[in-house]
């Protein structure tokens, strides 16, 4: 039997009905509510969780900066006697072991002069005891050689002056004044050795304008001035100039192709081109580091292999390039062993500088080796291939990493090419020694200042470190011959 409810019971539920929709409604609004903080919240906290990866990443990579700055000024510190550095267990290549020959006692001594180098004998004879005044028997000879070199005495001078007496006449019938010789517009003139030796001293010593003064007063009693020093190199320039045009055209049109590399000098660039197969080399100096610079050295109708870093001027430059493996392998090696990285981020680092290594070295070896072409060809593909897994992406990579993955990635073939060619290097060693040697100099000198002195420079040094290179054994001799009449 169903009970109705009364008319105040009814109310009294209606009420509680009307105050949990009420509530619910509430309740429903603050959860919408709590909803869109939370989510507000998340991508907040999302965006943080980025920034905060962007910035271990540049603090990683302002870091790395420092280092490198620190190196840069200070210098690598040498950390190999250091016991239980895990930086320093980084896998090398074995070295091949070289099995040493014994010296002999005479390879300690200098060389004997030859007969025709001796310009003095001096005999010294022994009769009687020195200390009882007995005849001597049994006297046997024994020789040696002394080496040295004549020093100016007494305030005499090494200097040699020449005086030159011209006669000169008229011709009637020609109407003309003739000489037997050119005589300068100056009464004293320098001679054509002093500014072969001036040449030498600026370019090949890399000695500033004082000790070149200094060197040719101590020891030849020689006076001049930066100024007189200044012209001869500019005299000797002009002088150079053709057979600096002849080296750039060899380097141009003959053998298997070239190196290309750039320094800074004074606020601007010093750029060299030098042979793959022999001692030419070019220089231009004071330039900027634009592109057109590569033009010039390399010309127009150069087809042959350039090897370069990978720095963008040289992209979609004529002739075959071939990319320097020293450069990112010195900086694979670098970052493997940073401080600045986490141990398990060393760690992976470490081991992608041994894949590399590893892939280099057998590029390496197999360049070594007699040139055939199908061997080579194979051998490329596999190292494309090693060289592709290897630039995969990876969370963990540096952004220098990266970017170096991502040259190998956008200019593959440019990496192997010198495996299509018997000879060509896979790296640009040679240039880099051939701008060290007037590194020294831009900090004893800083460089040139004037566009003047920028040309004269060019050709001195090109032609200068071309015959040093090619015959030190008689460097003045065949350098005199291109002098000619300087």
């Amino acid at each position: 039997m169903s009970q109705e409810l009364s008319k105040e019971e009814i109310k009294k539920r209606m009420q509680e009905w009307r105050n949990l929709k009420t509530l619910n409604k509430k309740a429903v609004a603050r959860r919408d509510k709590l909803e869109r903080q939370l989510k507000l919240e998340r991508e907040e906290n999302a965006r943080l969780r980025k920034e905060n990866q962007e910035l271990r990443k540049e603090v990683e990579e302002l870091k790395l900066q420092v280092e490198e700055l620190r190196e840069i000024i200070f210098g690598k510190k040498n950390d190999k006697d250091k016991k239980g550095d895990d930086e320093n267990d980084l896998w090398e290549p074995k070295k091949k072991e070289r099995k040493k020959k014994k010296r002999s006692k005479s390879s300690y001594q200098r060389e004997l002069p030859k007969e025709e180098e001796i310009t003095n004998t001096q005999e010294h004879k022994i009769d009687n005891c020195p200390d009882c005044g007995t005849n001597l028997a049994n006297k046997k000879v024994k020789e040696f050689y002394e080496e040295d070199i004549p020093l100016p005495k007494e305030n005499k001078s090494l200097k040699k002056v020449t005086k030159h007496i011209v006669e000169k006449g008229y011709c009637p019938k020609c109407k003309k004044w003739h000489r037997s010789f050119n005589i300068p517009s100056k009464k004293v003139v320098i001679g054509r050795n002093v500014k072969l030796y001036i040449a030498y001293l600026s370019i090949l010593l890399r000695i500033s304008y004082s000790q070149i003064k200094n060197l040719l007063y101590d020891t030849f009693a020689f006076k001049i001035s930066n100024g007189e020093i200044a012209n001869i190199l500019e005299e000797v320039s002009l002088t150079l100039r053709p057979e600096f045009e002849r080296i750039k055209k060899r380097l141009q049109e003959e053998g298997l192709g070239v190196h290309l590399d750039e320094t800074s000098w004074r606020d601007k660039y010093l750029w060299v081109m030098t042979s793959i197969i022999n001692e030419d080399t070019i220089y231009l100096a004071g330039k900027n580091r634009g592109n057109s610079n590569i033009d010039e050295l390399i010309g127009e109708d150069f087809n042959k292999v350039r090897v370069s870093d990978a720095y963008p001027a040289y992209k979609n430059k004529a002739g075959t390039p071939q990319q320097c493996w020293a450069h990112p392998h010195r900086k694979i090696r670098d970052l493997a062993k940073s401080k600045v990285f986490s141990k398990l981020k060393r760690k992976y680092l470490k081991e992608v500088y041994k894949e590399f290594s590893l892939i280099y070295l057998d590029l390496r070896e197999a360049l070594e080796k007699p040139f055939k072409k199908e061997e080579r060809r194979e051998l490329k593909r596999k190292l494309i291939k090693r060289i592709r897994e290897w630039s995969k992406k990876d969370k963990r990579d540096p952004k220098k990493l990266g970017n170096i993955k991502k040259q190998f990635i956008l200019q593959e073939e440019e990496w192997f090419n010198c495996l299509d060619f018997e000879g060509v290097p896979s790296d640009n060693n040679k240039a880099e020694r051939m701008l060290r040697h007037f590194v020294i100099k831009r900090k004893i000198s800083f460089g040139t200042k004037t566009e003047k002195s920028s040309r004269a420079f060019e050709i001195n040094a090109s032609v200068l470190m071309t015959y040093w290179q090619k015959c030190k054994e008689n460097f003045f001799v065949e350098i005199e011959k291109v002098f000619g009449g300087v």
